[in-house]
């Protein structure tokens, strides 16, 4: 839990509530805590140098988020997410972000627009030169630039929380060789749908791209568990 420390001098103020909640959040999406590791109230106390009542409080909030899970007489874990678990909140996202795209479609200013059509120019040049970290940052920012044009904020935040909820698969797929030259295309065909304010088009274009990912996301499951089989 190296990467839970903070300044520790005496000058350092202690961590607000929601700062000791987001930063385990941010060490269980970026894959610093895995799947599966034990949450030691007393260890992230001493990390944090907070009190246990305040890292009880963090650790009911990612409960909520599902990020965390407690286990009867074991405390807190990070929570492990199946692949079946991972396909499933494929299909309840899509369902989402269909009416995003759609209303994106229908209410995108012309601003918004060159924004979009820039990240894809972005995109194109992170995937030329296999930027995986950049290729992916840009793809959230197109996610959130389409979500803004919707103006829906309540499906932006269940959105979000099922991206989190998702982070081990989404952080695996990510990695994948190759997998950005697949995805280009498909963020590429959403994008023009919305700009070409195509409602049909965009959702029809997000459909295809979830079905792209859940199909890589099988793949990559399946190879991890060839990978195990073969070191075991």
């Amino acid at each position: 839990m190296e990467q839970l420390k903070v300044d520790s001098s005496k000058s350092a103020k202690p961590l607000a509530q929601a700062a000791v909640t987001d930063r385990i959040r941010q060490a269980i999406l970026e894959n610093d805590l895995a799947p599966g590791q034990r949450l030691i109230e007393a260890e992230l106390c001493d990390l944090l140098k907070v009190s246990r009542g305040t890292i009880r409080i963090a650790l009911m909030d990612l409960a909520h988020e599902g990020l965390v899970e407690r286990v009867a007489n074991r405390g807190a874990r990070v929570r492990v997410v199946t692949l079946e678990e991972a396909l499933q909140l494929a299909d309840v996202r899509l369902a989402v972000e269909s009416l995003c795209v759609a209303l994106a479609a229908e209410r995108i200013t012309d601003a918004e627009a060159a924004t979009l059509r820039a990240l894809g120019e972005d995109l194109k040049r992170f995937e030329a030169e296999n930027d995986v970290a950049g290729f992916a940052s840009t793809t959230h920012r197109i996610f959130l630039t389409y979500v803004a044009a919707s103006g829906q904020v309540v499906a932006r935040e269940v959105l979000e929380r099922l991206r989190d909820r998702n982070a081990r698969h989404r952080f695996r797929l990510s990695f994948r060789p190759g997998r950005a030259k697949v995805s280009l295309p498909q963020w590429l065909e959403i994008i023009d749908a919305i700009c070409r304010r195509d409602p049909e088009a965009a959702q029809a274009a997000l459909r295809r791209h979830v079905d792209s990912v859940k199909e890589a996301m099988i793949a990559v499951s399946r190879d991890a568990l060839v990978l195990t089989k073969h070191v075991s």
